[in-house]
């Protein structure tokens, strides 16, 4: 009977699991999309960064619908909602096998993101690119391998060891507070070395044969703002939605447990 508890309670665990990386991936995809967008504009040449990012904003408050039912924004909810999901599943599996689940962790997280986002990414170049939709060549794609492992790294392994800090040194002391402030920095910091490898890969892409002093001065011109942006960016999709997946997460693991009982799980 006890065991039967255990694995009901674990099923419901993954059910919201399943939930809360939902809901964090809708919050946060519209933003993403129109950031993502915008930038590979201002990449390739098609558009300046600004005015592309008020004609998707503009669009986001005019007409929702439109951007919700686009391929866009569905597939940056894919990659977030993979991701999340992802990590989820591993910290809870991690849990009823009393395991540490940090490693495992990293690993799906960081093959789930980067396989849908890779993917996303080629879709996004193609679609809101300059040249004729080609296919993405290998430098871009180790490039992005490179940039989302970073990022992956630092939203979901590095906030709790980044937190503990805070309250060791006494920066922050109340334990919400801290993992709030590290899941949003984490991030955000590592853009400061992952973007110009996002760069480099657009640049790739659109610019496959020009010499590398070329693309090391449109790098030089575009990180500062591109940088930003993708601060800017980042703390929605893993800052924001990380405390929104994490809260969603604790508060629906509470509620289950407390309609039906917590027991212990036994080996």
């Amino acid at each position: 009977m006890t065991d039967t508890k255990n694995k009901d309670l674990f099923y419901k665990k993954l059910g919201i699991d399943l939930i809360a990386a939902a809901s964090a991936a809708f919050t946060v995809s519209p933003f993403i999309a129109i950031v993502d967008r915008s930038i590979i504009e201002n990449t390739s040449g098609r558009n300046k960064l600004g005015t592309a990012l008020k004609n998707g904003f503009i669009g986001l408050l005019t007409k929702p619908h439109r951007l919700i039912r686009s391929p866009s924004f569905l597939l940056v909810f894919g990659v977030y909602f993979s991701t999340y999901a992802t990590a989820n599943t591993i910290e809870t599996i991690g849990e009823r096998l009393e395991k540490d689940s940090q490693t495992p962790k990293f690993i799906g997280t960081t093959v789930a993101n980067m396989t849908t986002c890779i993917f996303k990414d080629r879709a996004f170049t193609r679609m809101f690119g300059t040249v004729a939709p080609k296919g993405l060549p290998l430098a871009s794609y180790g490039l992005f391998v490179a940039r989302d492992a970073l990022t992956i790294g630092a939203s979901f392994n590095m906030p709790d060891t980044v937190a503990s800090e805070f309250k060791r040194r006494g920066l922050i002391l109340d334990d919400d507070r801290a993992i709030n402030a590290a899941q949003v920095l984490c991030p955000a910091v590592v853009q400061l070395v992952s973007c110009p490898l996002h760069l480099f890969g657009l640049d790739y892409y659109n610019r496959p044969h020009v010499p590398l002093t070329s693309r090391v001065g449109l790098i030089s011109k575009l990180y500062f703002k591109t940088t930003i942006t993708r601060i800017a960016r980042i703390a929605p999709a893993f800052g924001i939605g990380g405390i929104g997946n994490r809260i969603v997460k604790e508060r629906g693991n509470e509620f289950i447990q407390t309609i039906g009982g917590v027991v212990p799980h036994t080996s």
